[in-house]
Parts: C-alpha cells; sequence; structure tokens
C-alpha cells in the first residue's frame, strides 16, 4: 500500500492551490419439493433501505454508517467499516491543511444503481474501496483497487462501470467492476487536454450516453460513453460561470450545476454531440459565499446549494431546466460548511454534511413549499475540532 510523499504532494501544488482558493469561505432448509427444479424462481438479493454513509477521510480511512428512521427520517449512529485504505486526514493534494473539503469534490462515495455496493476513494494511497451492502445495510469490504491516477476524488457508476476523476494527476478512469469487487481500469483519459483543469466532481446521464467532469477552470467535459464503457473524445465547453464545481441531471438532457465564484446556480441542455447549451445562465444567492454542493429532488421541483458560509440555499427548477431563487437561506445552523447532501429517494428527506464540523444534519422537504425543517440531532462523523477543519468527505444513502 503506498502512500504520498512529501515531494509528490508538493509536485502538485499548483492544481491543489487553486482548489483551496476556490473553497475558503467553501440479502433454509426444508422438506424437497415436487416442483422441478427448472420452475424455482432465483433469489433476489435484497437491497437495503433507510442507509446513510459518509466517509471520515481519516489516515486509517473508514466508513461511517447511519440508519434512517422510516418514520421521521432522523439519523442514528450504526458502525465504521474500514476501506483498508488511507485518507487524507485533512490535507490537500499539496500535503497542506483544507479550511474544508480537503478533496476538493462532490461524490467520494457512491453507490451502485441496484443499492448492493458501495464505493468510496482512498486520496491518500492513490485507490478506491468496494464493499457489498447487506439487506441491513452492514458493509462489508469486498477490495482496494490500487490505481494509476493520484488523488482520487470523486466517483460515479453506471452500467456495471465505474468513473473516478483524479485532482493530482488531472485525470478521468473508467474501470469495470468484476464480480468480485476489483476494478479493471479500461480507459483513461487526461483532462488536461486543451488545458489546464481541476476536476470537482464525475456525473453519468441518466441513460448512460455521457459523462461529465466539472472543475474549477470555466468549462465542463462531456465524455460520449462507448458501449464497452470506455470514453469518447471529449467535448470542452466554456460555461456561462466561472467555476462549474458541483453539477446534477434533472434529466437525460439538462444539467445543472453550482459555480463556486459567484455563488450562483446554472443550468444547461446537453445535446447529442456533447455541447452544452444555457437554459438559465445563472441565477445569484446573494452573499451566501462559496456556492459548491449540489442536491435535486428526485421529482426535479427543488434544488438545493450548500454554501461556504454555512447556509443551504433553495431553488424552484422546471420540466424545461429553468431556474429561480426561492430562499436564500433555506437552512442555517452556524456550522460551516454546508458541504455534500443527499435527498432520500421518496423526496422526503434531505441530509447535508457540515465539512468543518464534521456532522451530518436532517432535514425534511416540504414538496409543496421546498422548505427545510430540521429532524433530529445531528450526527458527528469525525470529531468536531474548533481550531481545524475535519478530514470527512461525501454522503450517499439509500
Amino acid at each position: 500500500m503506498k502512500t504520498h510523499s512529501k515531494t509528490k504532494r508538493l509536485s502538485m501544488f499548483v492544481l491543489a492551490s487553486v482548489a483551496a482558493a476556490a473553497l475558503v469561505g467553501c440479502g433454509g432448509g426444508g422438506s424437497a419439493s415436487s416442483t422441478p427444479a427448472a420452475s424455482v424462481a432465483p433469489v433476489v438479493p435484497v437491497a437495503a433501505v433507510n442507509q446513510l454513509y459518509s466517509e471520515s477521510n481519516a489516515t486509517s480511512n473508514t466508513i461511517v454508517r447511519m440508519t434512517r428512521s422510516a418514520s421521521d427520517g432522523s439519523l442514528s449512529m450504526a458502525d465504521t467499516t474500514s476501506t483498508g485504505g488511507v485518507g487524507t486526514n485533512g490535507l490537500t493534494a499539496a500535503g497542506t491543511a483544507a479550511a474544508a473539503n480537503p478533496l476538493g469534490s462532490q461524490f467520494a462515495v457512491t453507490v451502485s444503481t441496484d443499492g448492493m455496493t458501495l464505493f468510496a476513494v482512498n486520496a491518500g494511497d492513490d485507490s478506491i474501496s468496494s464493499f457489498s451492502i447487506d439487506p441491513n445495510g452492514k458493509l462489508t469490504l469486498l477490495k482496494r483497487s490500487a490505481t494509476t491516477g493520484t488523488f482520487p476524488n470523486s466517483l460515479v457508476y453506471s452500467k456495471g462501470y465505474l468513473y473516478a476523476s483524479f485532482l493530482g494527476t488531472s485525470q478521468v478512469i473508467a474501470y469495470s467492476v468484476n464480480s468480485d469487487g476489483s476494478l479493471a481500469a479500461l480507459d483513461t483519459k487526461s483532462l488536461a487536454a486543451g488545458g489546464a483543469f481541476v476536476p470537482t466532481q464525475v456525473r453519468v446521464s441518466p441513460d448512460g450516453a455521457f459523462l461529465l467532469v466539472g472543475g474549477k477552470s470555466s468549462s465542463i467535459l462531456s465524455y460520449p460513453i462507448q458501449a464497452n464503457g470506455s470514453l469518447g473524445a471529449a467535448v470542452r465547453n466554456t460555461t456561462t460561470i466561472a467555476v462549474p464545481f458541483a453539477g446534477v441531471f434533472l434529466s437525460n438532457r439538462i444539467y445543472v450545476t453550482t459555480d463556486v465564484a459567484t455563488a450562483s446556480l446554472s443550468s444547461y441542455t446537453l445535446n447529442a454531440d456533447g455541447s452544452l447549451t444555457p437554459i438559465t445562465p445563472a441565477v445569484v444567492a446573494t452573499g451566501q459565499g462559496a456556492s459548491c454542493w449540489l442536491s435535486i429532488t428526485p421529482n426535479g421541483k427543488w434544488a438545493y446549494v450548500g454554501n461556504g458560509n454555512g447556509s443551504i440555499s433553495l431553488y424552484s427548477v422546471s420540466a424545461s431546466g429553468a431556474l429561480a431563487l426561492v430562499n436564500v437561506t433555506a437552512a442555517n445552523e452556524g456550522i460551516a460548511v454546508a458541504g455534500d447532501s443527499w435527498i432520500s429517494a421518496d423526496g422526503k428527506y434531505l441530509y447535508s454534511t457540515y465539512l468543518k464540523d464534521g456532522s451530518v444534519v436532517s432535514y425534511s422537504i416540504n414538496d409543496a413549499t421546498g422548505a427545510l425543517t430540521k429532524v433530529g440531532t445531528k450526527m458527528q462523523v469525525t470529531p468536531a475540532n474548533s481550531t481545524a477543519s475535519s478530514s470527512m468527505q461525501g454522503v450517499v444513502g439509500l
């Protein structure tokens, strides 16, 4: 298992410095049956429900599991599982302390579409861990796969393939996921082709046709996904915003993204050739600091943006992707920084990480108005620290 040397970290200083600057303020037996064996229905694995997972990103990296109350959405602490890998313990790719969000990303942890496998980055030793999820939500480490890229920071799963962005080497790598949880690299693309690029996240369109890579470079990269999971030639889209940090698909062809620089939200149509056409160029949430993280309700009505000052802003979203600011401060716990968030599949609850504090707060969602109401008490994923940032990263649920 490899770990980053000081020299290696320093060699990444330019990329990491840009990242840090943008985030400041950011599933018995019995008697024999007479039924022929061929007619017996196959056993279908049972997917877990009411679970939430986050990553400690500590040196001995772990996934922290929380259970979600079916009655009110509140959280209870369940257990932790080692990734078998090394986190950054709050340090950036350059080896310096981060104000918050040391991986400079969204989606450091993700779950397969069938809810049976969880994947997590280990940026401290350049690896990705795969876990099986049992019907009760408990994790079992399957494999820790070493990568050729350095400092993995964002993941997305689609149709048996896993795509990862790498902050250290400015790359995206496509992997096939084997039955034992191991990863086999299919394709590697340099994100720096055509100009400097600092990746912040990867997302796949719901139909599996395109991989989009957000970054701190006034552009979004679109890659067509081939039948074997590999990536075609990139389309580099210059955006109407300066730092398209985090994006979410509203539909196969509508993409919504935050902007760190102007604390705004914008939307685009993804065209058949991978180009992006603006729908709403930018709606600004004035005075909220760095708007980095984004979640949209499953019915596509409401968008929630986590801000560097600790607030969550609310936007309405139309079926055509038009955006409107509804509430600049839909929630504010007085905790910095409102980071990665996840919305339950029924659209009733939002779970927001607070990255500097190392905690998760639960909110109920009023579907008629989009309003948020805090439920339960915050869950501490990593220890709170009044003098330095927490190391925690990412959140995903079932």
